[in-house]
């Protein structure tokens, strides 16, 4: 049995993020078995570490990316969304149809490791192109020390003249997509603009039939709410529910009052963008309003083209965004937006019962912050620390299933 003993910590532990300093943790093959100030008794074997000036917290979670396009940074500054993304005519769809396989999986690869130094030990990723798609990433994988949830979409777009038809998946898109499934962990779609009501119940039952997570981005911007208002003569979101019930939606930017609370009524969760939503110019997702209605919010730093893959910039962004919009400086607290990068995100991904927080029986994916470092030394409230201060190059340590994967916890 493999034992570590970590004495001398100070832990965030539980959803609540209780501090507790002078702390022992004790981890068992990969779970978290005590923490506190009493000493355990570890046995003969274990191994112990002194981690005195370090604070530990659940490993972050980037609840949606696309790591695609890594190899397009600040491609198309100024551009719009559909002049970026739109997957028929955008910049990145041009860009992926004509780049080598070999540079595609090399940008991927470098930025697994990129998150994982900031502090991410686990993400959902968004796949382009179908069976391939979710091929070439797992290529580009193979050594990636995170938890990598890869949610594939059909290889089929619908025309915006087609889309209003009512025209099922071909044959030959929907073997493909169960292919697809078979070695993923989920559906991933764009958007429910470009695909066609029977094609929408189609990929949420494949979804289904295949207990897998289906997620969807939704009312992202203005021009995508119009479009849905003046062809289906109703919101996204409203459509999407009519015919799939998804685990999540991506963005809800522009998502009406309406909207959340149809959101609300079917315990679906949202995976918010702020950053990127803002480099886009597409406003700021209305994240108050979910968090009233008791909507699950997880975050996400969504393109690489666009973002940095850093979960404590969206963090900071998120919760002073929050703020100002609201016009209130208690409109959110610290610790709720911490559990949107941690506990929720785990939650609204199908993995609640095993990461997402410091706590007795959950595998030990922690984050080690060097407290000692000028930005977080005296701090008086670690929880906004960690939110509003805290950055990658205080990442002392990374560790999953309780194996050190980036630095060291010893000095």
């Amino acid at each position: 049995m493999r034992s570590t003993l970590i004495t001398n910590l100070t832990l965030l532990v539980s959803d609540e993020f209780q501090e507790i300093d002078k702390a022992n943790l004790l981890i068992e093959n990969g779970t978290i078995r005590y923490f506190g100030r009493k000493q355990p008794d570890t046995g003969t074997d274990a191994v112990t570490v002194d981690g005195v000036g370090l604070l530990a917290i659940p490993g972050l979670i980037d609840a949606h990316t696309h790591i695609g396009d890594s190899i397009a940074k600040d491609l198309g500054v100024g551009k719009t969304l559909r002049e970026l993304v739109h997957p028929l005519h955008g910049m990145k769809a041009q860009l992926l149809a004509n780049e080598s396989p070999e540079l595609i999986r090399e940008g991927m690869s470098q930025t697994a490791m990129d998150m994982l130094s900031c502090g991410i030990t686990a993400f959902a990723d968004f796949r382009e192109g179908g069976l391939s798609g979710i091929e070439l990433a797992k290529q580009a994988l193979t050594d990636c020390k995170q938890r990598v949830l890869l949610l594939c979409r059909p290889n089929l777009v619908y025309s915006e003249t087609d889309v209003g038809e009512e025209i099922a998946l071909p044959e030959a898109v929907v073997n493909e997509t169960k292919d697809a499934l078979s070695i993923c962990s989920g559906i991933g779609l764009s958007g429910a603009n470009e695909h066609t009501d029977m094609a929408l119940e189609q990929i949420g039952q494949l979804a289904k039939d295949g207990g897998k997570l289906i997620a969807i981005h939704a009312a992202e911007s203005l021009d995508a709410v119009k479009f849905s208002s003046d062809k289906f003569h109703s919101t996204e979101v409203q459509r999407i529910l009519r015919y799939m019930t998804p685990h999540a939606i991506v963005h809800a930017t522009q998502a009406s009052t309406d909207d959340v609370q149809k959101i609300a009524e079917h315990g679906v969760g949202v995976i918010c963008c702020p950053r990127t939503n803002a480099t886009l110019g597409l406003g700021f997702p209305p994240i108050s309003i979910l968090h009233n209605h008791g909507v699950r919010i997880a975050l996400g730093t969504d393109n690489v083209m666009l973002n940095a893959p850093d979960m404590f910039r969206e963090m900071d962004y998120t919760a002073r965004m929050i703020k100002a919009t609201c016009l209130n400086p208690s409109a959110i607290t610290s610790a709720e937006i911490l559990r949107m990068a941690t506990a929720t995100a785990a939650d609204i991904l199908g993995l609640g019962s095993t990461i997402g927080t410091l706590a007795v029986g959950k595998k030990a994916d922690i984050v080690f912050l060097d407290l000692t470092a000028p930005n977080l030394n005296f701090s008086r409230d670690l929880v906004s620390s960690v939110v509003h201060r805290a950055r990658p190059d205080n990442v002392a340590c990374v560790m999953i299933d309780g194996e050190i994967v980036h630095g060291s916890i010893e000095n």
